[in-house]
């Protein structure tokens, strides 16, 4: 027994292969500006963020037990903002660390977006 896999390509028409296609999409979608309500009812659902700077940004204060952890989470979040390209300060006094969240929204200013609140979603 041979461990050697057989592919078969099939071959396209040329009528098939000379259709345009669109380009993908981006994974996030475009930026959408959010009305101030649907801020507050997705921040209703996460308890532990609240909106600061006049609803251009949102943070959580956690406190962790001891300052070792505490800079181990401050560095995973850094990390992972980072991988993802969400803007993202994180700052951390002995065992408290503030993750403060904020986006740019389609008219160049900055605020709560939907990739913001998607990630606080994943950061619980």
């Amino acid at each position: 027994m041979s461990n050697v896999e057989v592919v078969v390509v099939e071959e396209k028409s040329q009528d098939e292969g000379s259709k345009l296609r669109r380009p993908p999409r981006p994974v996030g979608g475009p930026v959408v500006d959010l009305k101030s309500e649907r801020v507050q009812e997705a921040l209703a659902a996460m308890p532990s963020w609240r909106a600061v700077r006049g609803m251009r940004a949102i943070e959580q204060l956690l406190r962790f037990p001891s300052a070792q952890v505490a800079e181990a989470y401050a560095g995973y979040v850094k990390a992972f903002a980072g991988e993802v390209g969400q803007r993202c300060s994180v700052t951390q006094a002995c065992e408290h660390v503030t993750v403060t969240l904020t986006g740019r929204r389609s008219n160049g200013v900055f605020g709560i977006t939907r990739p913001v609140l998607d990630f606080a979603r994943r950061l619980g």
